[in-house]
């Protein structure tokens, strides 16, 4: 028997190819999607009424890319049983269908098997090859199609709505792009940038305190705010003539700082996000990159919680080596969480990484994070607090001290700075150092980053593990919004996007009506509804926001075309 495995990139066939080593298997690959879906003939731009694709029941195959489809026909006429070795994910058993299409067109019922493996360790690629499966899972193929289909349905028929209504107002518009996920992606950054240009900002004064204790100590205080100016003056005249501040009440309590959970796909971009500056959706490209070369296990993946099988030894020492430290010794107690997708390990290093760049800071990340979890301890903080008075004001003062480093030792991200307070007892009299009245004002909230934008669309429902990243990436490149300072702010054109739309049915932009899309898809995993009731439900209900935007589309349409063509 001759076999043809078809893994999902070049690379990861490589690592197949090394790991099988046998003259009878033939090792290919492809570059993601190869066949796609596209709607039938009379169903283009232009040539119907965008309402009727919501009609769309029936779809063609429209080819990817046509030089793959000829390089398997030819290896396929070569080969007895297919292994389809695409990732171990809803989109890739889509793309494992596809392959299986273009095999069954050249081999007819020649048997089929599906290999899966949730990283490139040769190790792993060879236990998969030993354990191969009959079949696909087609509740994950009928999942992914739908998302497909779904987004191809609703993204064409609001776009070109859009696009050619605005058109009849200003001939350069180029695109008015909508997507289910696109729209409330937008609609926090943009709601967010109203919250701050609708805030007003109010004065406030406060009294801050430099205090001494007798062993010459020193501590910061400060009362809480005022809100009238002549209050705050009168209170401060007051403490002014007092000598002394006095410890009415002291505080102080050990706090334990948690450990990280195993690495999920959303923990890693938000993280890393903050720790490199970099958009999540090129740290996710890197990070696959990583796997298919063999130092990660697969980055797109919903489970914190390592199985009760699951072998610390190799990513322990891949991890160690590749940081150049010694191996802890303690035995493995990772600290886990409650998420398990059903396919795929926690995030772990698989081999030590030599590069440079993004990919070692994301490698570097995993590997302290790995290690964190499974083989060091909590850290221990300790938090001290006191209220003090002087003249009869009330005071303030806190600090914090990190006592026992614990997983810091190996994870530095994200460790707090020490603030240390001295050691008081109530009724002890500190001396004024100094005292001043301190004029603030209260700030508008920050716009997002992308690691809170991110934690947003996770909490909401907005695309899954493997989507989510693409997203505020997406939104930049259509012109709807822009990156100052790490953080993300609305074009006009955003603004006025989500301001038409929102007017017509605030379903067209906040989160819900897509966390209903979503709730759909699992529901096709799970086997409670199917692909075609999904497909239903979702196309009528997007159905009857369609219909509200067609009423009112020449009115919108114009104010759209207005915001590009003025578009300060």
């Amino acid at each position: 028997m001759r076999y043809v495995v078809v893994a999902e990139k070049p690379s990861v066939a490589r690592r197949i190819r090394e790991a099988l080593g046998r003259s009878d298997v033939i090792v290919t690959s492809v570059r993601g999607h190869i066949l796609d879906s596209e709607f039938p003939e009379g169903f283009g731009w232009g040539r119907c009424d965008p309402l009727k694709l919501f009609d769309i029941r029936e779809f063609r195959d429209e080819v990817r890319d046509a030089k793959a489809i000829r390089e398997l026909k030819r290896i396929f006429r070569q080969a007895d049983v297919l292994v389809i070795a695409t990732d171990n994910d809803s989109e890739g058993e889509l793309i494992g269908a596809e392959i299986l299409k273009i095999w069954r067109s050249v081999r007819g019922d020649a048997p089929y098997k599906r290999m899966r493996f949730n990283s490139t360790d040769l190790g792993e690629l060879r236990r998969a090859w030993r354990s191969l499966e009959d079949d696909l899972r087609w509740s994950w193929v009928m999942k992914a199609l739908f998302r497909q289909r779904f987004d191809l349905i609703a993204g064409a028929a609001f776009t070109r709505l859009l696009t050619s209504s605005a058109r009849r107002y200003y001939r350069n518009v180029r695109l008015i792009s909508w997507g289910s996920c696109q729209a409330p992606t937008l609609w926090f950054i943009v709601k967010r940038e109203l919250e701050r240009m609708s805030f007003k900002p109010k004065l406030f004064w406060t009294i801050r305190a430099t205090l001494e204790t007798g062993l010459g100590e020193r501590l910061e205080a400060e009362s809480d705010r005022f809100w009238d100016r002549a209050e705050a003056q009168r209170a401060y005249e007051k403490a002014s003539s007092a000598g002394y501040a006095v410890v009415d009440k002291f505080d102080e309590r050990l706090a334990e700082i948690s450990r990280p959970t195993p690495i999920r796909t959303d923990d890693m971009l938000r993280d890393l996000s903050r720790i490199t500056g970099q958009p999540a959706a090129k740290i996710l490209q890197v990070a696959e990159s990583l796997y298919a070369e063999g130092y990660i296990s697969y980055p797109r993946t919903d489970t914190n919680k390592y199985r009760p099988e699951f072998d610390f030894d190799q990513p322990l020492r891949a991890a160690a080596q590749g940081l150049g430290i010694k191996p802890p010794q303690a035995r493995p107690n990772p600290r886990q969480g409650r998420l398990d997708d059903g396919a795929h390990t926690p995030i772990y290093p698989i081999a030590p990484y030599v590069g440079s760049g993004l990919g070692l800071e994301i490698w570097r990340y995993i590997a302290r994070r790995f290690l964190a979890n499974a083989f060091y301890a909590d850290a221990v903080k300790r938090l001290r607090s006191a209220e003090l008075s002087i003249a009869g004001i009330k005071l303030r003062s806190s600090g914090s001290e990190l006592i026992d480093p614990g997983f810091f030792e190996v994870y530095r991200y994200f460790k707090p700075e020490d603030s240390p307070m001295p050691e008081l007892v109530a009724g002890e009299k500190l001396r004024i150092v100094s005292l001043r009245l301190h004029e603030g004002r209260t700030k508008p909230p920050d716009r997002l980053t992308e690691a809170e934008l991110l934690k947003l669309m996770e909490e909401h429902g907005i695309g899954t593990d493997a989507t989510r990243a693409g997203f505020p990436q997406l939104i930049r490149e259509r012109g709807y919004a822009v990156k100052e300072k790490g953080a993300f702010k609305p074009t006009p054109l955003g603004m006025k996007l989500i301001e038409v739309l929102e007017s017509i049915d605030p379903k067209l932009v906040t989160p819900e009506t897509r966390k209903r899309v979503e709730e759909l898809m699992n529901g096709i995993e799970r086997g409670e509804i199917t692909y075609e009731e999904a497909l239903e439900k979702a196309a009528i209900e997007y159905k009857g926001l369609f219909k509200k935007l067609v009423e009112r589309i020449d009115e919108k349409a114009a104010e759209l075309a207005s915001a590009i063509a003025s578009p300060s």
